[in-house]
């Protein structure tokens, strides 16, 4: 058996390949391609097992390895404390510090979800994206009215039909015109994506039986149904 400790980076990965022994075999860089391993596990015949930590990107070489058939488990970077506490550094030393610690079966696995719960959680997270942006276009218009002194409507939501009506009849300074002129063109276009999402996230989550089952309680809205319907 050999374990590998995986340090995971964006075009290539620290790779460190240990025995039964906890003796160091290889450790070196590689492309974070598929023909790279494939190389790599033709050399060392014996079976194999993999470790990479959860951070950006991680998927794409979990799934790579688990084509490859080299059973994988990820690694909370926060709890495996060995990396996080060593005072000296490198991507060799977290390398074969991550093979070290799964020959001793020490690794804090992280739940791996399949790929294709992974990919429309990926979606939630758009939406939830266009949200903040949706919300920070919000905030800079109200701080816009507010520094030229403008008296508001009395209207419950300012972004409402009526409410916009309103921002759009405004004259303010010359550069803060243009500038809320781009922030509400900005918002419409935010309003338009953020529907569109949500009507791909009700499609893809057509046939989701959860939801039927979530969707009988009361105070959850649509979107909020997605993310706890989504079984591991």
């Amino acid at each position: 058996m050999y374990y590998l400790g995986i340090d995971h980076h964006k075009r290539y990965s620290q790779v460190a390949v240990m025995d039964e022994q906890g003796e160091v075999r290889a450790n070196g860089k590689i492309a974070n391609e598929k023909k790279a391993f494939t190389l790599l596990k033709e050399y060392y015949k014996e079976p194999w097992r993999a470790v990479i930590e959860a951070g950006r990107n991680w998927g794409m070489m979990y799934d790579l390895l688990e084509e490859l058939e080299i059973k994988t488990v990820v690694a909370h970077p926060l709890k495996t404390r060995a990396i996080a506490d060593a005072k000296i550094k490198s991507d060799s030393i977290d390398a074969r510090t991550l093979a070290h610690l799964l020959r001793a079966d020490l690794i804090p696995e992280v739940h791996v979800p399949p790929k294709e719960v992974r990919d429309k959680k990926n979606l939630l997270r758009h939406r939830l994206w266009l949200v903040r942006l949706q919300t920070m276009t919000k905030n800079r218009i109200h701080q816009l009215i507010d520094r030229n002194h403008v008296k508001r409507p009395k209207v419950k939501n300012i972004f409402g039909v009526a409410g916009r009506t309103f921002l759009k009849g405004l004259s303010l300074s010359r550069i803060d015109q243009r500038l809320l002129e781009d922030h509400l063109e900005l918002l419409e276009g935010l309003d338009e994506h953020i529907k569109r999402t949500e009507a791909w996230i009700q499609k893809e989550l057509r046939d989701n039986v959860p939801i039927g089952i979530l969707n009988t309680l009361p105070g959850f809205g649509k979107v909020l149904l997605c993310p706890g319907s989504l079984r591991d």
